[in-house]
């Protein structure tokens, strides 16, 4: 009788145990929201990971947990499109959200998620990029103009860039990475910041940095410098046109 009232209980927990992974499955759905080609613009806020990508049809499709996924507000104002998570906690991060996103054109990408945001196949004109926060940003393009601003602990990586200038502010402890080739280049650099611009090979470079960052730059004409606190800077390249103004501990480096 024991051993009969012992597999019934096996039989229920067995039963609760499909029943609950079943549930768990089924929280996992997927989102088509309302959005139109108007959107060139895309602000992004709490924890969860953005993928862009350049189509004829705009088209935004939302996944993940159904619960957090009814707590997301996805809305259009003009040619902006705004994406929020409810929660911005980093403990949310094990369900993120995931958003696939298609445009015809973009203009601008800010981001104050904790999550990834990935840029592929646009052109155009000009591209402003903000990222504030712990997260990060992959960006592959080919845009005239790049303004590019970091801000917190993120990191941000630019490919492909074919351009006529970049304009990059890198604030706090971030690290941006660029590849790719330019006319132009002029960066601000504060805090604990850091730059790898080693594969990106720019004509003239204007570089301000002060705090304690570094910066590695690649410039083949011209390479205009002003150093202060302790931050570093290495030139490769070979410039012929050097200006460079040295203010406290800060040091430059030729190769």
């Amino acid at each position: 009788m024991n051993r009969i009232l012992n597999l019934g209980m096996c039989g229920a927990a067995f039963c609760a145990l499909v029943s609950t992974t079943a549930l768990a499955a089924d929280e996992h759905v997927s989102e088509t929201r309302a959005i139109d080609a108007r959107v060139v613009r895309v602000k992004i806020d709490g924890v969860i990971d953005v993928r862009l990508k350049q189509g004829p049809v705009a088209l935004l499709v939302l996944s993940g947990d159904s619960r957090h996924l009814a707590r997301t507000t996805t809305i259009q104002s003009g040619d902006t499109l705004v994406i929020d998570t409810e929660s911005h906690d980093f403990k949310f991060s094990r369900s993120r959200l995931r958003a696939e996103l298609t445009l015809p054109k973009l203009r601008e990408v800010s981001s104050e998620s904790v999550g990834s945001t990935e840029v592929a196949g646009f052109t155009g004109d000009e591209l402003d990029l903000t990222l504030d926060g712990a997260g990060s940003m992959k960006v592959v393009g080919d845009f005239k103009v790049v303004n590019a601003t970091l801000g917190g602990v993120g990191s941000m990586n630019i490919q492909g860039v074919n351009s006529d200038g970049l304009d990059l502010n890198l604030r706090g402890a971030g690290y941006v990475t660029l590849a790719g080739r330019s006319k132009w280049m002029k960066a601000n650099m504060g805090g604990l910041g850091g730059l790898d611009a080693r594969q990106f090979e720019v004509e003239a470079v204007t570089l301000e940095l002060s705090g304690l960052g570094n910066a590695k730059i690649t410039a083949r004409q011209s390479a205009t410098l002003s150093v202060s606190g302790l931050g570093s800077v290495t030139v490769y390249g070979k410039p012929q046109h050097r200006s460079v103004s040295v203010d406290g501990l800060g040091k430059v480096s030729w190769k």
